[in-house]
């Protein structure tokens, strides 16, 4: 488990980059963006980016490190 203490700015990105790996899946970060959305309830959306969030936190990983690993 990581200490790591997060800015608002990184927590922000975080749930971003979550959302979007949730919505779309790891072809989010893909130039061409080919995913397509799931269809989903708002509160299950929120529900699972947030436990995305909490447990990339855990880990120590930020948004752009997310991005990164997707966009190779």
């Amino acid at each position: 488990m990581s200490d790591r203490p997060y800015t608002v700015r990184e927590i922000d990105e975080l749930r971003q980059a979550c959302e979007m790996l949730w919505l779309f899946g790891p072809s989010a970060f893909t130039p061409r963006g080919s995913g397509s959305s799931r269809s989903y309830r708002d509160a299950d959306k929120d529900k699972g980016v947030e436990e995305l969030v909490r447990t990339y936190m855990m880990a120590g990983i930020t948004g752009s490190d997310i991005r990164k690993e997707y966009e190779k």
